[in-house]
């Protein structure tokens, strides 16, 4: 397990596009629940866990290993594409603007752009070995 963990979220090492798609549908699935239950739950571009007891705790524990988990595998796939990891600073600090009666999350919409980039970038080339 210790070995599975390492391979795919550290935050040295490196993940093809390949590897990477991989986890793809589950990034996307759950993108979509949490922008949904922004939507629907959400105050000013945030939604406040703490009105939903111990069900609030649970979703921000899940949330947060979420969240921790796809940024090593961006991280890795990053910097295998050769395109700063310096980007993923938008995806950790929760920023919002608010634009007329809503409010745009600029974390969230960093992390799909993010996402985007990490998919469809090509690997950087390699050095031959001599």
């Amino acid at each position: 397990m210790g070995a599975w963990l390492e391979r795919h979220f550290a935050w040295h090492g490196e993940t093809s596009r390949d590897e990477y798609r991989r986890w793809l549908p589950l990034i996307v699935a759950i993108d979509v629940a949490l922008l949904s239950a922004l939507h629907k739950f959400g105050f000013h571009g945030t939604i406040n866990l703490s009105d939903f007891g111990w069900t609030g705790a649970l979703l921000f524990l899940a949330g947060l290993l979420y969240f921790i988990g796809w940024l090593l595998l961006t991280a890795r796939r990053l910097r295998s594409a050769d395109v700063s990891r310096a980007w993923l600073i938008f995806a950790i600090f929760s920023i919002n603007i608010p634009v007329g009666d809503f409010d745009i999350n600029v974390s969230a919409a960093a992390a799909l752009l993010l996402t985007a980039v990490a998919a469809l970038t090509r690997d950087r080339k390699r050095a031959p070995i001599s």
